[in-house]
């Protein structure tokens, strides 16, 4: 009789207890439009893809770069070490609800990649590098950029940015700030929905911002938008950026007076600017000899700018109209200097957490004088500012960032003490 009533009282036990696990409900989607595709990635993977994107090996690329063959090896000794701890993670290419610079609905694209089987630590958000139409990270399937946050058990987003990936019928969207921020914050609320509808759980709301170079400066206007924005809820833990774009305007003057750039970006930039702020410029009056005759496929974003910058040379002198650079009063140029300063993003806020800042004391690429001021005012304010201030190039600046990055997530392995 007793055994029959232990039997009783078990299934009336599991009973009740079922009835009180409660059901899975799904939220509704707002952000989330839909999914692109979805496949399994590794970081090694991921590390043989960027080399095979820039034609070389690792190895050679940091002695391409200026490393000696001693410090490639040292490097490669650490990359590898992180490579074999990574794990396994899904990548998803997701299409969601926003607004383009001009406030118009529209349907934009990034990657999240998310690690298979197991819970995140946390989220990385990170703002790609400048990228042309056909080769954004949805496009490609891939994103360089995620190798900041495979290292570890993080969730990881990176936007394709307007113009690109599903909104390729668009400009280009490069110096837009208020407008990257706000489709990076809708792009962090569509992945919410759509992991907790697919995986069953909630995203961090405390992330990460991470950008380097032209995506420096869109990691930089994320950080503040939601530092003012507290009605999003979502908190940045660290800042990583450097040498970025935060003050264009002062970038493009630098330029203008030098004559000199090893990366031929400035046409994009004032393209995408004449389209977005309504500029009615005359590139006649602006551009000169084969960036006019190949205008406007070489700025408009049909081409890399890799593959225009070796045809129009480093010399601005021999691309820009003489006028339009050498009369600081030339009626384009006051208008495409008034316009930049408008995408300067302001300093007028003081950030929560750390910020690990990275500029170069002469960088050809992107001028350092943009990190110089935003590192000037945030000693001003008294914020928590991490500065790398170096004589080496751009690229090995990133590497830098990448490397301390990594040991910002594993502090305590001995490869990095």
């Amino acid at each position: 009789m007793k055994r029959y009533f232990l039997i009783f009282f078990i299934l009336l036990f599991s009973l009740f207890s079922c009835e009180r696990e409660p059901l899975f409900e799904e939220v509704e989607y707002d952000k989330f439009n839909h999914q692109l595709f979805e496949m399994g990635v590794t970081m090694e993977e991921l590390v043989k893809q960027s080399a095979s994107d820039f034609g070389t090996t690792p190895g050679k690329l940091l002695l391409e770069v200026g490393y000696s063959e001693q410090e490639a090896q040292q490097l490669l000794k650490k990359l590898n070490f992180v490579v074999a701890l990574a794990k396994d993670y899904t990548v998803h290419g997701i299409a969601y609800n926003t607004k383009d610079p001009f406030g118009e609905s529209v349907v934009a694209s990034g990657l999240l990649y998310c690690p298979q089987n197991r819970l995140p630590k946390g989220l990385i958000f990170v703002y790609p590098f400048f990228k042309t139409k056909g080769q954004s990270g949805t496009d490609d399937r891939f994103s360089v950029e995620a190798l900041l946050a495979l290292a570890g058990d993080y969730i990881c987003l990176v936007p394709d940015g307007i113009g690109l990936g599903t909104s390729a019928n668009q400009p280009l969207s490069i110096i837009q700030h208020d407008n990257i921020a706000e489709i990076c914050v809708d792009f962090y609320l569509a992945a919410r929905e759509f992991v907790y509808n697919h995986y069953h759980y909630k995203i961090p709301n405390r992330i990460t911002v991470v950008g380097y170079s032209s995506g420096a400066s869109g990691a930089w206007a994320l950080a503040r938008y939601i530092s003012l924005h507290k009605e999003f809820n979502i908190k940045a833990k660290d800042i990583f950026v450097g040498g970025g774009v935060f003050h264009p305007d002062l970038c493009i003057n630098d330029l203008f007076e030098t004559r000199y750039s090893l990366y031929a970006a400035s046409p994009y930039i004032i393209w995408s600017l004449n389209y977005y702020e309504n500029l009615n410029l005359d590139f006649t009056k602006i551009f000169k000899g084969k960036l006019l005759e190949g205008f406007p496929e070489f700025c408009d974003g049909s081409l890399p700018v890799r593959e225009v910058t070796p045809i129009l040379g480093h010399d601005l002198n021999d691309y820009f109209n003489e006028d339009f650079l050498q009369n600081e009063d030339n009626r384009y140029r006051l208008i495409i200097m008034d316009a930049l300063k408008k995408h300067s993003i302001p300093n007028d806020w003081i950030p929560d957490c750390t910020v690990h800042l990275y500029n170069c004391y002469n960088d050809l690429y992107v001028p350092p004088i943009s990190g110089n001021k935003l590192y000037e005012y945030l000693m001003e304010i008294n914020a928590d500012v991490k500065y790398v201030h170096e004589d080496i190039t751009h690229e090995q600046m990133m590497v830098r960032l990448l490397m301390d990055f990594y040991k910002h997530l594993y502090p305590n392995l001995p490869i990095f003490q």
